[in-house]
């Protein structure tokens, strides 16, 4: 009867042990999210803006920690997140192009981001097309006219900035220079105010004041909807490729990412994206979300790189 009891004993020991592990569900613990730039910026807002909505969605109430991690124009805090242990308790935030252009130039760097995790993205600003409103510069055929190459002011050679100065240009047939060095760009921008560009490419979260108070005009608007009436847009302009240059905050995990986790961290980031809540506080702050799923992310983000790519030796 001893016997009996205790192979009983063992066998209930054996089914609770089974039902605990077939229990466990991912995550049970916090997630550390890495945000690869100084905190109080827009890169940062719009990341923890989204993590205390995207923490409702996720099991065993767990918390997403953001680590800012600023360093080498974001590559320090991406190093850090495709080195991580695939196992989902750490992600963070990617900004395309920046940090892809390094790698398409050939540069050394730590990550390849063919082979992240993409969970989905966030945001997108697409470009604007601006000169000064004193200019007398009213589109794109005012530009070709000028009869030199027209100046485009932007941040430093190998920047987002720069990059999509030299892709817009040759896609619109224009002989241009890009005057770089400005540091950031809200200095860039004022640059063509003050006259020392003809041109600049911007978002319009960077020129909106300046349009306001009519220093700025924009004369052609790279955005798939314009939201400028009167400005050319790339189909009017018959280059809809045009609207495919954009800045783009992506969140994204190390390669070959758990499954169960990527699921768990998939479905959250999506039902946070469609969150009245989040919605609601994107209105309030003036940023705009652009959600794009899973799958959306990681076909945009080989679109992304297939353009450039396509003009590095321009670069």
């Amino acid at each position: 009867m001893r016997r009996l009891t205790t192979k009983a004993l063992g066998a209930f020991g054996i089914m609770l042990l089974s039902m605990t592990v077939a229990s466990a569900q991912f995550p049970e613990d916090d997630i550390d999210v890495i945000i690869p730039y100084a905190a109080g910026g827009g890169f940062d807002s719009y990341v923890r803006g989204v993590l205390p909505i995207m923490q409702k969605y996720l099991p065993n109430d767990v918390n997403l920690i953001p680590r800012n991690m600023p360093g080498a124009g974001g590559r320090k805090g991406a190093t850090a997140i495709y080195r991580a242990r695939p196992d989902g308790y750490t992600i963070g935030a990617f900004n395309l192009p920046g940090l892809m252009l390094p790698e398409i130039l050939g540069e050394r760097v730590a990550y390849d981001l063919t082979k992240v995790t993409w969970l989905g993205r966030l945001s997108e600003d697409q470009y604007l097309l601006v000169a000064s409103g004193s200019s007398g510069i009213t589109s794109i055929e005012h530009l070709r006219a000028l009869g030199r190459p027209v100046k485009f002011t932007a941040t430093g050679a190998g920047s987002s900035a720069h990059a999509a100065s030299v892709i817009a240009a040759r896609m619109l047939g224009l002989d241009a220079s890009v005057i770089t060095g400005y540091q950031g760009s809200q200095a860039y921008i004022l640059a063509v105010v003050r006259g020392d560009g003809d041109v600049a490419l911007g978002a319009s979260n960077s020129i909106g004041s300046y349009l306001d108070t009519g220093d700025l005009r924009v004369i052609a608007s790279l955005e798939r909807e314009s939201s400028f009436p009167d400005a050319q847009t790339p189909a009017e302009l018959g280059l809809p490729d045009l609207s495919r240059l954009s800045l783009q905050r992506m969140l994204g995990a190390p390669p070959n990412l758990d499954a169960e986790a990527r699921a768990v961290l998939v479905d959250a980031l999506a039902q946070a994206l469609a969150d009245d809540d989040l919605k609601s506080w994107s209105e309030s702050v003036g940023l705009p979300y652009a959600p794009l799923s899973a799958e959306a992310a990681r076909e945009n983000f080989a679109n992304q790189r297939a353009l450039y790519e396509e003009f590095k030796d321009f670069l």
